[in-house]
């Protein structure tokens, strides 16, 4: 929860060298794959953290809840980050690369943020054992 994004925080800022003669191979691709590599580090551990908070008989609630969050929070990053960097209605090619630049930078200030808040406020306290399985038609899982 806390390596994840860092590493889409470093993607991001590596975003920030493309401009209008980047290449994909050198520029675009490196900052992609390591933001989609935090973003793999940060979902299953999220995911798993939410349910191990909440009771086995709500579990399909806090996976509701969890996936919630998750669609809000991305609405507001593409709804406020523009308006937040100065992306609003601007037609100027060199003030459009400027906002870019300031959206990409403060993407990167909210996930060492995000980062830093994992590390003080999650730990494993409290989260409660694995579940002894019984076996089901030959299946080790619980019964559905």
């Amino acid at each position: 929860m806390t390596v994840g994004p860092l590493l889409c925080a470093a993607g991001v800022l590596l975003m920030t060298r493309i401009d209008v003669g980047a290449g994909y191979l050198a520029d675009v691709l490196p900052g992609v794959v390591l933001f989609g590599l935090g973003l793999s580090a940060t979902v299953a551990p999220l995911t798993v953290t939410v349910l191990a908070a909440a009771p086995e008989r709500h579990a399909g609630l806090a996976s509701g809840v969890n996936n919630a969050v998750a669609r809000t929070a991305g609405l507001l990053a593409v709804a406020v980050l523009p308006l937040a960097a100065g992306l609003g209605g601007t037609d100027d090619p060199a003030g459009f690369a400027q906002g870019f630049d300031r959206a990409l930078l403060l993407a990167a200030g909210l996930l060492v943020l995000g980062a830093a808040v994992s590390a003080a406020a999650i730990s494993d306290r409290g989260v409660r054992p694995p579940l002894q399985r019984e076996r089901h038609c030959a299946l080790d899982a619980p019964p559905t």
